[in-house]
């Protein structure tokens, strides 16, 4: 075991929150740390404290001591990125993104026997659409993932390849990518935690951007595609007619209708972009948003059944099939919607009532005679 075990060894055993690094010549601290001021996370992550001593056995001693002492920080709360500030221009985050790439890869294959075939498809390919003569960010970063479909396998792929460079990198991720990676197998979709109506209506006064509100009130309120934006006929307001998109022309009804007026949906305030699809998932990034865009769709598909909607009408307003829709939206119905669905058929009156008695239906008619 070489100097640098030791070290990290020695802060494993005594509950340090931080390790040392060694990067080129220099060593860092790494651990879970608190945003950086001006920084877009709202959350700690995994990032690296840049110290400004070099890899040697003074520099580790020292680097000891200063991880010691930032754990302590952290556990009173009390951290401070302000000391550490002066030495970012170290960062690996600092080289041109060609120049990363080519750090990175120098790393990925010194690790392992790996095979160029599997870098070429699983790396290589994403890495190149990136703004190569730029500093990699994290806005980088998200602009790349939310250019891909949702819930396919290049979404997948390009998530992993992103957020292993930007581990590299040390550039911090909100989630680290883990609310965007999704799922490209209908099959193996898992129940969603779908927004509430509630949350959903606050979020459109949330909007800042008047043709974005208004964008999300109809996502929200109709259940279209978010690349559906771009194919709409309002003549039959509050029906909406799709004109043309992924599943060709259709008429999808509000549910709520009243959102309809709430939203303005009537007066349309068109975002000016060439593929509202993808701008969507930007803008929902960009304002924070607790859910993405499609989560609205699904909650429209929930809150079909929950008033009544049959699946095939449904289905068809939604744009597939009843395959389709019976096997992802059923499986996501959740306990408030089987709860909500169960008080609305008690509460009716000529709901069916259980068998009486054969004395009680004597004894009525008795009365009645």
């Amino acid at each position: 075991m070489d100097r640098l075990e030791q070290a990290n060894a020695r802060l494993r055993a005594g509950k340090i929150r931080l390790r040392i690094e060694q990067i080129g010549d220099r060593l860092v601290l790494r651990g879970t740390l608190p945003p950086k001021p001006e920084s877009e996370l709202t959350r700690p992550s995994r990032q690296r404290i840049f110290l400004g001593v070099n890899a040697t056995a003074t520099g580790l001693s020292f680097a000891e001591a200063k991880a010691k002492e930032v754990s302590g920080l952290l556990d009173q709360q009390r951290f401070d990125w302000t000391p550490f500030l002066k030495f970012d221009d170290q960062q690996t985050e600092k080289l041109a993104i060609v120049d990363l790439i080519g750090q990175f890869k120098t790393d990925y294959f010194a690790k392992a026997d790996r095979s160029p075939v599997t870098w070429q498809k699983n790396y290589d390919e994403v890495f190149k659409r990136l703004p190569h003569d730029k500093l990699l960010t994290e806005r980088a970063i998200m602009d790349l993932v939310l250019s891909t479909k949702p819930d396919t396998r290049t979404r997948r792929r390009y998530c992993l390849a992103l957020r292993s460079l930007a581990k590299f990198a040390s550039v911090p991720l909100e989630n680290d990518l883990k609310d965007y990676i999704g799922n490209y197998s209908p099959r193996k979709v898992q129940p969603r935690d779908i927004p509430t109506d509630d949350l959903i209506q606050e979020w459109f006064h949330r909007i800042p951007t008047p043709s974005w509100q208004w964008a999300y009130g109809i996502l929200a309120t109709y259940g279209i595609r978010p690349s559906e934006l771009a194919f709409l006929n309002f003549d039959d307001m509050p029906i909406l007619n799709i004109t043309d998109g992924k599943t060709g022309d259709r008429r999808v009804y509000p549910i709520y209708p009243e959102w309809v007026e709430i939203f303005d949906l009537s007066n349309p305030k068109h975002p000016k972009v060439q593929k509202p699809g993808n701008a969507a998932n930007r803008q929902f990034w960009k304002y924070k948003v607790p859910f993405a865009p499609y989560d609205l769709r699904h909650a429209w598909a929930i809150r079909s059944m929950e008033f009544g909607l049959p699946i095939e009408l449904a289905a068809q307003q939604m744009g597939h099939s009843m395959a389709i829709h019976s096997e992802t939206y059923h499986r996501w119905i959740s306990d408030r919607h089987h709860a909500r669905a169960y008080e609305t058929i008690m509460l009716r009156p000529d709901r069916p009532r259980p068998p009486q008695k054969k004395d009680e239906k004597v004894g009525n008619s008795a009365l009645n005679s």
